[in-house]
């Protein structure tokens, strides 16, 4: 049989039927049970007209069906192409035209966020086909997948990965994993993103099982975080968990990617957990997850490296005429090898310009990754920085150039700019009509702004603050001075605020404060906790916080219920057991979505 991404788990369901595959609040399925419902879901797809070279769109929430989903577009021998639900309409939209997607999975529960065009199929415990359509054989070359990534034309790209490239970066796991426990693999990362292929075939190709959870944060609140032994996870969601002490008790391998790996991380991750071995791994999404991949030792002093190149990947630190670099000589990386992607989808142009010629292997291409590295004595790649303005902010792939896109195409902005600061994406905007002098923050600008970049971008692509400005920094050459744009104003340094009038409004004013580095005063009971600074990675430990200090169980979940400190307050204040009607109506729309994924009503529910 020909080896695919998907083939390997169709061998470990006919050795292992009873063995679990997947763990989920949601629902637990065993290999059997996965297998079968996979496999007859592959033969509607084939019947509805998937196949090779045809692109299904997945639009699932993060539950059991949504592996069901992936395993039978590949069966069906498509590729498929992830819509996260909670994405923006038009990017939807977009994902789904740019590819060609004709045909689209989803459930009941996810159907309403499904862009409008394709043919669609909804998934649900019922569901039954004739028998007799059989799945058409996969090649190779065949495409697996294709995943968008953010864009400097203002517009996503899709990357397209071919199975052979997925097929060799497992056989390089089993040699980089030997001797690891991966009997609980945490699958925390979004479908849009590669580290989730890695997560998700690396366990059921293997024979272990897939803890399934909404995204790192919500890991301390899952039933089974117990069953996770190995962990991917990016730097900053890692701090917040060691700072939280919600690590996974029985983990016992930690691999770090998306963000550059400190030695302090790597000894509090060795010293506060049990942990015995930590990776480090660095990849574009264009190499098929990871092209470097490395233990970084327990005792070491130096900074971690990462790694050195993959089995399946090339890897060359060259100069801006293409000639290799000396050992510790900053040059621009370039990776090749069986990894290397088809190039972007509908992109002739840029494909070109990334994926070019090998000068040192006739007939075959390296792609240009933008990322800035040296080669070590020991022929491990150590980064230094990027050649453009593409970031990383926890984990995620950000083309400066997009968010400033949608930035100037708001009606109200004139000129726009974007940056991190620490670990926060900054909008920095000249608005139109008459300006004031000097660097300010307008509340209704930036709710305007925000409301419509919500609209067209993923959550971790809109600035978390707008800083308006007389006029954007520019440097002798006249382009914009990244480097000059100031840091944004204090919180709340702009019109009224509503401060703490009630004993719980002060007592959470106190713990925001802390986290966020704010006097406890000069925090608005009516703001947000994202819109002082504050993110999903601070949300562990303020659950924390909250919890010793109110002497009840706050959970993260009920952080995102309620986002300021007014309703937090009235929440916490509850003494006679009524429940206010936010957290009715709250539960009973939690009540009616399990209801939908589950395939039945839920008690107490109309």
């Amino acid at each position: 049989m020909t080896v695919t991404l998907h083939s390997e788990f169709i061998e470990q369901a006919v050795k292992n039927p009873d063995a679990t595959a997947v763990y989920s609040d949601a629902g637990v399925l065993t290999y059997g049970e996965l297998d079968e419902r996979s496999g007859l879901l592959a033969e509607r797809l084939v019947a509805d007209g998937a196949g090779p070279g045809v692109p299904v769109g997945i639009c699932i929430e993060r539950t059991p069906d949504l592996l069901v989903g992936i395993l039978a577009v590949l069966r069906a021998g498509s590729c498929y192409v992830p819509l996260d639900p909670g994405y923006p309409a038009e990017r939807l939209t977009f994902m789904v035209r740019d590819s060609g997607t004709r045909l689209l999975l989803t459930t009941p529960a996810s159907r309403a966020s499904c862009p409008a065009g394709p043919t669609v199929v909804v998934l649900d415990e019922t569901v039954t086909t004739e028998p007799g359509e059989e799945p058409v054989p996969v090649v190779p070359g065949d495409t697996a997948y294709i995943i968008y990534t953010s864009g400097s034309t203002g517009r996503p790209k899709g990357v397209a990965i071919h199975h052979s490239g997925c097929v060799a970066m497992l056989s390089e796991m089993d040699r980089l994993f030997e001797g690891c426990d991966l009997s609980g693999v945490s699958a925390a990362s979004s479908v849009c993103f590669d580290m989730s292929v890695m997560e998700i075939f690396a366990a059921l190709c293997r024979g272990g099982a897939v803890v399934l959870v909404e995204s790192a944060v919500h890991l301390p609140e899952s039933r089974y975080v117990d069953k996770v032994t190995h962990l991917n996870v990016i730097p900053s969601v890692m701090n917040s968990l060691l700072d939280a002490g919600y690590l996974p008790p029985n983990v016992r391998t930690v691999v770090f990617g998306g963000e550059p790996l400190r030695r302090k991380l790597v000894d509090r991750a060795y010293r506060e957990t049990n942990a015995d071995r930590v990776f480090n791994a660095y990849g574009p999404t264009e190499g098929t997850v990871f092209c470097s991949f490395g233990l970084v030792p327990r005792h070491a002093t130096d900074e971690p490296t990462i790694g050195p190149p993959s089995a399946h990947a090339r890897a060359y630190v060259l100069d801006e005429n293409l000639n290799r670099q000396p050992v510790g000589v900053p040059g621009e990386l370039y990776i090749g090898g069986v990894g290397l992607a088809h190039g972007y989808v509908n992109r002739p142009r840029t494909t070109a310009e990334r994926f070019v010629q090998d000068p040192f292997v006739d007939g075959e291409r390296m792609y240009r990754t933008g990322d800035v590295v040296t080669f070590t004595t020991d022929g491990e790649l150590q980064f230094v920085g990027r050649t453009d303005h593409q970031v990383k902010l926890r984990g995620y792939r950000i083309e400066l150039e997009e968010v400033e896109a949608r930035l100037t195409g708001c009606p109200e902005v004139r000129e726009a700019a974007a940056a991190v600061r620490g670990n926060r994406l900054i909008g920095y905007v000249v608005p139109e009509g008459k300006a004031r002098d000097g660097v300010w923050v307008d509340a209704a600008l930036q709710t305007a702004v925000n409301g419509r970049l919500a609209a067209e971008l993923p959550d971790y692509m809109v600035p978390g603050t707008i800083v308006s400005l007389t006029a954007l920094p520019l440097a002798p050459g006249g382009k914009l001075d990244r480097a000059a744009l100031p840091e944004p104003p204090a919180a709340g340094s702009d019109g009224p605020m509503t401060a703490a009038s009630t004993p719980t409004e002060v007592a959470v004013s106190e713990i925001w404060g802390q986290l966020l580095d704010l006097e406890p005063a000069s925090i608005d009971v009516r703001a947000a906790f994202y819109d002082l600074g504050g993110d999903s990675l601070l949300l562990i430990r303020l659950a924390r916080l909250m919890t010793r200090r109110f002497d009840r169980r706050v959970r993260v979940p009920d952080l995102f219920s309620f986002r300021d400190i007014s309703s937090l307050a009235r929440w916490l204040d509850e003494e006679s057991g009524a429940t206010p009607e936010v957290v009715r109506t709250a539960r009973r729309r939690a009540g009616a979505r399990r209801a939908a994924l589950r395939g039945r009503a839920a008690p107490g529910s109309n």
